[in-house]
């Protein structure tokens, strides 16, 4: 039983338990600061590009060329770099194709000629280009559209400060 009932003290069985916690006032540093209540999610640029090819693929399957051109670059322009977009491209080429088998299976098993005929092969064949194509025009216009990357390509960067016709810095010119 808790010690304020057992005692035969009326006076500190009324005052109820004893207090456990100590509160001390003390100023705050003027250099300590807070934490805003925003919300800043962390997420993997490749993972965000997997998801957007996956999903939009999913959601125009019945489209067969068209769906891996779209959500290849959706998912290439979310990635915006090229080896991230063919790498998500690469994911979702697997995945997608064996998710509509899935679906194909749990439905019906003998009608695989589900896509004007093409079969499920062609259907594949066509997604898997569709979506490369797609990754790369993505990755390719996301600097151009995204406007935050303000590096050049490496290809269109060219050495500054140099004349066309001086001598590389290695060698002295000779005259």
């Amino acid at each position: 039983m808790p010690e304020h009932i057992m005692t035969q003290d009326p006076e500190k069985a009324l005052s109820g338990p004893q207090t456990r916690y100590e509160y001390v006032r003390r100023e705050i540093p003027a250099d300590l600061t807070f934490k805003p209540d925003t919300i800043n999610p962390v997420h993997s640029r490749f993972i965000v590009s997997a998801v957007v090819m996956v999903l939009t693929s999913l959601a125009l399957f019945f489209l067969p060329m068209f769906n891996g051109l779209l959500a290849g670059a959706f998912g290439g322009f979310h990635a915006r770099r090229m080896s991230r977009a063919l790498a998500a491209a690469a994911f979702a080429s697997v995945a997608v194709p064996a998710a509509i088998a899935f679906f194909l299976f749990i439905g019906t098993a003998t009608q695989s000629h589900l896509f004007w005929g093409l079969g499920f092969w062609g259907y594949t064949a066509l997604y898997v280009i569709g979506t490369f194509i797609g990754a790369a025009t993505g990755a390719v216009s996301s600097p151009f559209w995204a406007g935050g990357d303000s590096r050049a390509p490496a290809f269109l960067s060219v050495p500054r400060g140099r004349e066309p016709d001086a001598a590389p810095p290695s060698r002295p010119a000779t005259t």
